[in-house]
């Protein structure tokens, strides 16, 4: 089962999802960890095993003294390297994804929530990044929760409140609804990628 859902990401490279209606104006910049995600892997499907390895210690290293670091996945990465398995490269790659979007939902509640924009533009490259690597995996298996963390994404948004125009419309964030809808997209993306480590 772990084989296929691997096998899955690594294909999933060429058909990244393109959601573009998320919240007040969707942001179109890509994380630079689903950067380098693609280009390990289109690098590991020509055989340049030493361009997927450059690629793994970058977004290693970008996690380094953030809250949710990666050195733990290196082992798992080395082994897949030397056993040249596209596979289980692809899916502790997608671990180091997951890494990075965890960084961004918690981001905002370690800061505060004291910037609604900083706090809004990561939650959407979370989800971004969500749609780009992991939901085509979680929709194919279940596309009920897929739904179900799309709506936790979007309950997020609501929580973090809104400063409004020149006051008007202005709403407080809710720390505890926020902080409960990441707790959820976390849980139900961890029952879909069960070889996930925090």
């Amino acid at each position: 089962m772990r084989k296929n859902m691997s096998t899955v990401i690594a294909i999933l490279i060429v058909c990244f999802s393109a959601v573009n209606s998320f919240g007040y104006g969707y942001a179109e910049k890509e994380d630079p960890m689903v950067g380098l995600f693609k280009q390990a892997v289109a690098a590991a499907k020509k055989g340049n095993w030493t361009a997927v390895k450059a690629n793994i210690d970058k977004g290693i290293a970008q996690r380094k003294g953030e809250m949710f670091e990666a050195e733990h996945l290196k082992p798992r990465f080395d082994k897949a390297i030397e056993a040249k398995d596209i596979s289980v490269m692809a899916e502790t790659f997608a671990n180091l994804v997951y890494l990075s979007i965890r960084e961004k939902l918690h981001a905002t509640t370690k800061d505060k929530f004291s910037n609604y924009k900083n706090a809004k533009k990561r939650l959407q490259l979370a989800r971004k990044s969500y749609m780009d690597v992991l939901d085509g995996n979680v929709k194919k298996k279940n596309p009920s929760r897929s739904k179900q963390i799309l709506g936790s994404f979007n309950t997020a948004l609501k929580a973090l409140g809104n400063p409004g125009v020149f006051g008007v419309g202005k709403k407080a964030p809710d720390p505890e609804a926020y902080k409960k809808q990441v707790s959820r997209i976390e849980g139900l993306i961890e029952k879909s990628f069960p070889s996930f480590s925090k």
